[in-house]
């Protein structure tokens, strides 16, 4: 009965593929049994090799060198030109020793004589799969080696940035405190003092709360309560607190919505999610600009869109502005402030934003042009249920 053309038998569990390409089906059922441990795919002639490559992924080929229409010189050089990493073993009968050196030249691991002993295969098989190991071990060492530095990096900016970030509101408590205590008599000052002082708090507990909340949305975990709730309300109660905290950037505020928008769902975490990006919206549009907040929603969904017309992005920043401890301006001119121009943070506001609205099963996008302003979209489930079992305890209440 004649053998099929290209087979495979794979064993179940082991990831060894082999492709075995010779003219003689003897040859081919002798590395099936052989190689009972590996998946061995076969094939009849070189000129059918080039869509097993793609399909079936040898990590070995092993080939003879003669074959009726397409050679084993023909296969290295086909399969050296899809994946260089893959191994060729060259099988070649005595006379044809010259050839084999030019299948070596053209990439081959090494090649074996007809006829060819069992344990000599078996050697030439396993130094193969050898150099194949050490090539994955080494590109997982890179990758590895790349996501260290990448951390690395990551720690050493937010170390710096959150010693910036906490430094500065200490400084200002520590400055009033002692002029509090020299300033008794001076109410106005007094009053002064505190109000500075207040800010400078709510600043440091901020910094908290964002930075407990990103704990927690790394930790796979981050609980989404299920109540009813006024979405546009809670949109007009948190516009209102932006516009007093930036009052004196003079912005334009517009919304548009429906007068009432019933859902349920986590009023805290959509409300942490709106201050986070018109705080945003603040920081980057110059005095006097415009802020728009508009509120649409359909039987399943609510969207809120934050648009600006602020300095806005280019295309490389907004592919990483959802990463942590990103900010559009070099933090080598770091300064702190939620609300001046260009004023820096912790750069883990849009990645809070991305984590929240993830954990509330929504989206979120963002839109920008560098001198034409930005445009970020969020769209939440209306109805939006915990996952049975789940505690609704909350984590980064904003104050």
């Amino acid at each position: 009965m004649e053998e099929p053309v290209a087979t495979a038998t794979p064993s179940v569990g082991l990831k060894r593929r082999v492709l075995v390409v010779d003219d003689e089906a003897e040859i081919r059922l002798f590395f099936q049994d052989f190689l009972s441990s590996c998946q061995v795919c076969t094939a009849a002639d070189g000129s059918e090799v080039a869509p097993l490559l793609a399909s079936f992924r040898p990590h070995l080929v092993i080939t003879d060198l003669r074959m009726p229409r397409q050679g084993g010189l023909a296969v290295v050089e086909l399969v050296k030109a899809h994946d260089p990493a893959i191994e060729v073993l060259v099988i070649t009968g005595y006379g044809r020793i010259e050839e084999a050196v030019e299948a070596m030249k053209l990439g081959a691991s090494d090649f074996i004589p007809k006829p060819f002993e069992v344990g000599q295969m078996h050697l030439a098989i396993e130094k193969c799969f050898e150099r194949v190991m050490l090539r994955q071990q080494n590109t997982a060492l890179q990758h590895a080696n790349r996501e260290l530095q990448r951390l690395t990096e990551l720690k050493e900016k937010f170390l710096r940035m959150t010693s910036h970030e906490l430094r500065g509101p200490l400084t200002i408590l520590q400055g009033y405190c002692d002029l509090l205590a020299v300033m008794a008599d001076s109410p106005d000052d007094v009053r002064e003092a505190r109000t500075a002082m207040q800010v400078a708090i709510s600043n440091l507990t901020t910094i908290v709360q964002n930075l407990t909340l990103l704990m927690t949305t790394t930790s796979d975990y981050l609980p989404i309560d299920s109540q009813p709730f006024d979405v546009m309300a809670l949109v007009r109660a948190t516009l209102e607190e932006i516009r007093v905290h930036a009052m004196h950037r003079q912005h334009q505020y517009h919304l548009a919505g429906p007068e009432h928008l019933p859902a349920v769902g986590d009023a805290l975490r959509v409300t942490q999610v709106l201050r986070e990006l018109l705080f945003n919206a603040v920081k980057f549009t110059p005095d006097h600009g415009n802020i728009s907040v508009r509120l649409t929603s359909d039987e399943q969904h609510f969207t809120i869109e934050v648009e600006d017309d602020g300095i806005g992005m280019a295309t490389h920043e907004v592919a990483v502005a959802f990463e942590s401890f990103y900010e559009v301006a070099s933090t080598q001119y770091h300064s702190t402030s939620r609300t001046n121009f260009k004023g820096g943070g912790l750069g883990i506001g849009l990645t809070l934003v991305r984590d929240v609205v993830t954990a509330y099963g929504g989206r979120v996008s963002i839109v920008s042009e560098p001198g034409k302003g930005t445009t970020v979209t969020v769209q939440f489930p209306r109805h939006s249920r915990p996952p049975s079992g789940m505690e609704t305890a909350r984590t980064g209440d904003p104050a």
